[in-house]
C-alpha cells in the first residue's frame, strides 16, 4: 500500500477526530447556556442603531426583507435603516423608493460598485453607535436589535453574529443545506464564540460596533468574501466577535447545484485569498486560539482534500491493474468473487472512513439535539449531509486552481 496514502488516512484521522471530540465536549458542558443571552442594564438606555442593506437586482426579495425590517421592535428614533440600490436593472429601485420615511433612507447608485462598496456607502453615513450589515434576500425577527445590542456593554465585543436560517427548503438540496446552516452557520458559530474563534460574520445579518469599524477600516472592496476578512481585521484589533442563539436571520440558499457551486467557488476561493492576505497571524498569540484555530481548520481541509484525490487515484488506478490482469489470464470474475481489498488500496480507506461517518453521525445528532430549530432527524439527510460533505471537496479543488491561477470570481 503507498505510504504516502497511509500518511494521509491517519493525518485526517487524527485532525477529525480531535475536531468531533472537542466539539462534542463543548456543546455537552456548555449545553445550559448555548441560548443564554445578556441583558441590557436597565440603568442603560438603548444606543442608536443602524441598519444598513446592499441591494442587486432583488426584485423579487427587497419588499419581504423591508418589511420585516419596520416590524422591529425598537424605537423608531433610535434606528435607521439605510438601502443602497447598487444599480440594479430590475426594478429594485422603483420598490425600494415607495418604502422611504423618516428612518429608512435610500440611496439610489447609478453605476453597479460591489456589495462592499455600498456598505462602506452605508457605513460613512450612518449615525448608529452600533451598525448591522444586512443582505437584501434575508428577513429578520422583530426582537432582533433588543437580543443584539445588550453584548455590546462588553466594551470587548467588536462585532455579534446570528444564528442563520434558511427561509425555503423545497427540494433535498436545501433540506440539506439547511442541515448545514442550522450546525456551521449557527450551533457551530456559537461553539466557535467559546474559544473565541469565530472566522465570519455572515452577510445575512451581523452587526459592529462603528467605533471599532472607524478605527480598523470598513470592508474590504477588493474582497469577495468581505464578511469573512473583517472578521480577521477584527481579531486582529483586539476586539472578540460574539454569537447570539437566541434571535436569528432567515435567508435563502441556491436550489441546485450549480448555483451552489457558484456561491462555493465564491466562498472558498476568497476564503484562500483571505487567508493568504492576513498570513500574518497565523500560529501567532496575538490573536489567541484564533491564530491556531485557522492554520489547523485549513490543514484539516487541505488533507482531506489530499485524501480525496488520492482515493480516487488508487481506487482507479488499482482497479484497472486488476481488471487487466483478469483479462490477461481469462479469470471467471464472477464465479470467483473473492479478492483482497487491500490491492484496491482501500480497506484502511474503509476502516477510518467508517470511524469518521459514525463520528460525524454522532456530532451532526448531538448538535441537532442541542439546537432549539433542529428538523426531523431522517437517515436520508444524514446521507445527503456526507456526500453533500465529498462534493465540497471537489468545489474546494477548482477554488485551489482559480487562486493558484489567478483567475476572477464573479458574484
Amino acid at each position: 500500500m503507498n505510504i504516502g496514502y497511509v500518511v494521509l488516512v491517519h493525518v485526517v484521522w487524527f485532525l477529525s477526530t480531535y475536531f468531533v471530540i472537542v466539539f462534542l465536549l463543548a456543546i455537552f458542558s456548555n449545553k445550559k447556556i448555548l441560548y443564554e443571552s445578556p441583558k441590557l442594564k436597565e440603568s442603560n438606555k438603548l444606543p442608536k442603531a443602524s441598519i444598513i442593506v446592499s441591494a442587486y437586482n432583488e426584485e423579487g426579495t427587497i419588499a419581504n426583507c423591508i418589511e420585516s425590517l419596520k416590524k422591529i421592535d425598537y424605537p423608531k428614533e433610535l434606528y435607521e435603516v439605510i438601502i443602497i440600490n447598487d444599480g440594479s436593472k430590475d426594478k429594485t429601485a422603483n420598490i425600494v423608493s415607495k418604502y422611504q420615511s423618516k428612518n429608512i433612507i435610500f440611496i439610489n447608485n447609478e453605476k453597479n460598485n460591489g456589495k462592499a462598496a455600498c456598505l462602506n456607502q452605508g457605513i460613512g453615513k450612518a449615525k448608529g453607535e452600533y451598525i448591522a450589515c444586512m443582505d437584501a434576500d434575508s428577513i429578520i425577527p422583530k426582537d432582533i436589535l433588543k437580543k443584539i445590542v445588550p453584548y455590546f456593554e462588553d466594551n470587548k465585543i467588536g462585532s455579534v453574529t446570528v444564528s442563520v436560517e434558511i427561509m425555503h427548503a423545497n427540494n433535498f438540496l436545501q433540506r440539506i443545506i439547511r442541515l448545514e446552516y442550522l450546525l456551521g452557520l449557527s450551533l457551530f458559530l456559537k461553539i466557535f464564540s467559546l474559544f473565541n474563534c469565530i472566522h465570519v460574520t455572515p452577510g445575512p445579518f451581523s452587526m459592529y460596533r462603528k467605533k471599532l469599524l472607524d478605527n480598523i477600516g470598513y470592508f474590504d472592496t477588493n474582497n469577495i468574501t468581505e464578511d469573512l476578512e473583517i472578521a480577521y481585521r477584527i481579531h486582529k484589533s483586539g476586539y472578540k466577535i460574539a454569537n447570539c442563539m437566541t434571535t436569528s436571520v432567515k435567508t435563502i440558499t441556491p436550489n441546485n447545484f450549480k448555483g451552489l457551486y457558484r456561491q462555493r467557488r465564491r466562498w472558498y476561493s476568497g476564503a484562500l485569498l483571505t487567508l493568504w492576505q492576513h498570513k500574518d497571524i497565523l500560529m501567532k498569540n496575538k490573536v489567541g486560539l484564533f491564530g491556531y484555530f485557522i492554520p489547523y481548520n485549513y490543514m484539516l481541509i487541505a488533507s482531506g482534500l489530499g485524501l480525496f484525490i488520492f482515493s480516487i487515484y488508487l481506487t482507479m488506478s488499482n482497479t484497472f491493474k486488476i481488471l487487466s490482469y483478469y483479462a490477461l489470464t481469462n479469470y471467471n470474475f464472477f464465479s470467483n468473487w473473492t479478492f483482497n481489498f487491500d490491492v484496491l488500496g482501500i480497506s484502511l480507506f474503509v476502516f477510518f472512513g467508517i470511524s469518521g461517518i459514525l463520528g460525524m453521525v454522532l456530532l451532526v445528532t448531538s448538535g441537532l439535539n442541542a439546537s432549539r430549530n433542529s428538523p426531523k432527524k431522517k437517515p436520508v439527510l444524514y446521507l445527503g449531509y456526507f456526500m453533500l460533505f465529498l462534493l465540497y471537496q471537489a468545489f474546494w479543488l477548482t477554488s485551489f486552481f482559480i487562486v493558484l491561477t489567478k483567475r476572477k470570481v464573479r458574484w
